[in-house]
């Protein structure tokens, strides 16, 4: 096999895993509110079942399954006491800014494994803590931005991380050039880093003014969720470095594991939350 051919090698596996995370996503994404945060949910327990391996790969099998699990007790004891009570199940906040009804409740079902994992990993306790932290924010901003922007927002979000992610792989394939950050993330290159960045604001400029935000300022804030998100994939690369594995798991052919996916997405959807409360929602 020549070096040009080794080089896209992987490109049909990833295209064909991509078709169907995004099917996936979007049904999650149009089925309301209530299918959105069991669907985020589900993919945070999947982060969480990594994220155990990458602080503590020592810790037994039981002890990463009890951990990944226990968030879906949340969204369980709200539909179970709705269905006892005959309420309406409130598995979203109300579109009344970051801080509306239903948010502390299901922050709580969000870091409960954290305090728990705290206790029983033998190693990488502060890294657990602390990438968690920024696990449970991604994903409570993922679930407001459906409820409060409905799917317009959380596509644009998705799509400049997509774009960004895109644009960095087939540049930095096809240019090459000096190396971002090697000693973290060996493959990142700088012409790959510009690409996401002018793919970004490209994607920022067109997306982000259908939700009230200037021009200007839509391009910018494009560019710097990009930058984000490439910050989160070194931060994954660094702690799967740390550990001296490729990937956080085998979950997603071509792609690794659910954190190799959507580690840009977690930094990007922080950040992003950040914006939210300074400008107000």
């Amino acid at each position: 096999m020549t070096g040009t051919s080794a080089r896209w090698r992987d490109l049909g596996t990833r295209v064909m895993s991509a078709v169907v995370m995004v099917a996936v996503a979007a049904l999650a994404l149009t089925s309301g509110p209530g299918g959105w945060t069991l669907f985020v949910f589900a993919v945070y327990c999947l982060m969480l079942w990594e994220l155990v391996g990458l602080c503590d790969p020592a810790a037994g099998r039981g002890v990463r399954l009890w951990l990944a699990v226990f968030p879906l007790l949340y969204p369980l004891i709200v539909l179970g006491t709705a269905a006892l009570s005959g309420a309406e199940p409130l598995l979203a906040a109300e579109a009344q800014g970051p801080f509306g009804r239903g948010y502390y409740s299901a922050a709580a079902g969000l870091l409960a494994p954290l305090v728990l994992g705290l206790a029983h990993l033998r190693a990488g306790r502060a890294l657990w803590a602390g990438y968690g932290a920024v696990l449970v924010a991604a994903v409570l901003f993922m679930i407001y931005a459906q409820g409060a922007h409905g799917l317009v927002a959380v596509v644009a979000l998705v799509a400049i991380v997509a774009v960004t992610d895109t644009a960095g792989y087939f540049a930095g394939r096809a240019l090459g050039g000096p190396k971002f950050w090697p000693a973290l993330s060996p493959n990142k290159t700088w012409s790959g880093t510009a690409a996401g960045w002018i793919g970004a604001g490209l994607v920022g400029g067109l997306v982000l003014p259908h939700l009230g935000v200037p021009l200007g300022s839509a391009v910018l804030v494009a560019v710097a969720i990009s930058f984000a998100s490439q910050l989160g994939d070194i931060a994954e690369s660094a702690m799967k470095r740390r550990v001296g594995v490729k990937d956080a798991s085998a979950l997603i052919p071509g792609h690794g594991g659910v954190l190799d996916r959507v580690d840009g997405l977690v930094a990007a959807a922080c950040l992003a939350g950040a914006i939210t409360l300074v400008s107000g929602g």
